[in-house]
């Protein structure tokens, strides 16, 4: 008979070698109270910054819905200094010195819209096939995409995977005001399994043969980290985060060590996780403390009360599965009725099957965040489908309101940014929509984009005369 000390001396030697261990309990990120940190989930100190003599940017006279649930505000203003709001509400203080002033009468102010997955080298046009091997191309794409989402009013999007470091160049783009783009969260390289989901030697859906773009049979390739192991895949996840990444992106299959694993080893470094996952990989990734599920894929009753017990958000990219099962990627010679020629997909998907997700996730209380997910014919499907993917929330029983949380302030919390998005609050980063019509009323007024501000940035200007710039 061991002794009680022996049993947990073991205990612990048998979770070594297993690779999951039991470190995240025993770190943390210190309180960064006081500091300045970069503005993304790494929350990486850096030096105070003045912005006592940023310029200062005033909407007012329009109806202000701030994402808070509170009631909204008419004849409200907003006042902008540098990518920070300085003051929001009725009775604000407008300074003297305000560089530009814009009459947002008639007109309504709502926080910027996120969407929790894209992707931003995948395929374009109808010779969607050629140059896969090249991040030049690949950059080129994102590029045009970074476009098309900002014309949308999407102003904060996650990369849920990306070619090499492309979504990571692109990010320090933005932030350094070479192009106008929203604000990016990028996850690296994919994580799986020998043969897990985006290490197929067929694409996805379309069951083309891969070349040098896809998958290789050492350790992966410039979309995917293939990893064997528990140790592995921790080490996969610090090779990520050594890449300075917002977030991990993980795809099944994996062991249940595996997903502990890699999971405990992110969050010991204070880094989120998603994973593209089904069935009881779902289970496994969620009570070993995921984030973030993508996709309503091969989930039951069981699994959905997994992951409202955990607090694992949901970002369900309906449109995703409604496009190739319903209407098809004409010019990738996609037909519509399936998922075709992907193992990881073995299983019926149906857009009444993910509306029906989707809906008991709501009733069950997980957090669920508006996202999209397309992968062929971005040119023809952006920014439009995201509008799509709103209306899906309202079939699946959201109202209006709740919908607007879902790609707002739902989608900030999701994203373990809700300190500094999702919201039209003091002091939060000034990521601004001004649409026409009440989206309270109906969510695709969004779409009645008048300007998009993003960082304090006026990005996207359809006011007409109704601004003024001060001397």
């Amino acid at each position: 008979m061991k002794s009680p000390a022996i049993r947990i001396l073991v205990a612990v030697l048998i979770a070594a070698m297993s690779g999951t261990g039991i470190a995240s309990a025993q770190y943390g990120v210190q309180s960064l109270e006081g500091l300045d940190t970069t503005d993304d989930p790494r929350r990486v100190p850096i030096p105070p910054r003045d912005r006592s003599n940023d310029p200062i940017l005033v909407v007012k006279g329009g109806t202000l819905i701030d994402g808070t649930g509170a009631a909204p505000i008419v004849n409200a203003t907003l006042v902008i200094q540098g990518d920070r709001i300085l003051d929001v509400g009725r009775n604000v203080s407008v300074p003297a010195n305000a560089t530009r002033t814009v009459d947002a009468s008639g007109l309504y102010i709502v926080p910027g819209l996120i969407d929790l997955h894209v992707h931003f080298t995948q395929q374009r046009g109808d010779d969607f096939g050629m140059y896969t091997d090249s991040d030049s191309a690949a950059t080129i794409r994102g590029v045009l995409k970074l476009g098309q989402l900002l014309d949308g009013g999407i102003t904060a999007v996650r990369d849920a995977g990306t070619r090499n470091d492309v979504a990571f160049k692109l990010k320090e783009a933005v932030e350094r005001e070479m192009l106008d783009g929203p604000r990016v969260f990028w996850s690296g390289k994919i994580i799986t399994s020998r043969s897990g989901h985006g290490d197929e030697l067929t694409g996805t859906a379309s069951g083309k043969p891969r070349g040098a773009g896809g998958a290789s049979e050492l350790g992966g390739g410039p979309n995917v980290r293939v990893a064997t192991g528990p140790w592995d895949w921790r080490l996969a996840v610090r090779e990520q985060i050594r890449r300075h990444v917002d977030w991990i992106k993980i795809g099944a299959p994996y062991s249940k060590e595996e997903i502990t694993a890699a999971i405990d080893e992110a969050h010991m470094h204070g880094i989120p996780v998603m994973a593209d996952a089904f069935g009881d990989y779902i289970t496994w990734a969620s009570e070993a403390g995921l984030d973030s599920l993508e996709h309503p894929l091969d989930m039951s009753d069981a699994i959905i009360q997994t992951m409202a017990e955990n607090g694992t958000g949901f970002v369900p990219t309906i449109t995703a599965f409604y496009n190739p099962t319903v209407l098809g990627y004409p010019t990738a010679g996609i037909p519509p009725g399936g998922f075709f020629f992907t193992w990881s997909r073995r299983f019926k998907v149906s857009h009444e099957r993910s509306l029906e997700a989707v809906s008991k996730a709501r009733q069950a209380g997980i957090k669920i965040g508006a996202s999209t997910d397309i992968p062929f014919e971005n040119e023809k499907r952006y920014p439009s489908d995201y509008f799509t993917e709103l209306g899906f929330l309202k079939d699946a029983g959201f109202s209006d309101e709740e919908v607007l949380a879902c790609a707002t302030r739902t989608a900030a919390e999701i994203l373990g940014m809700d300190d500094k998005l999702g919201t039209l609050v003091k002091g939060k980063l000034a990521d601004v929509l001004i649409v026409a019509e009440n989206p309270l009323t109906n969510i695709q007024n969004v779409r009645a984009m008048r300007m998009v501000i993003t960082d304090g940035r006026v990005v996207r200007d359809r006011m007409g005369g109704s601004s003024t710039a001060e001397d």
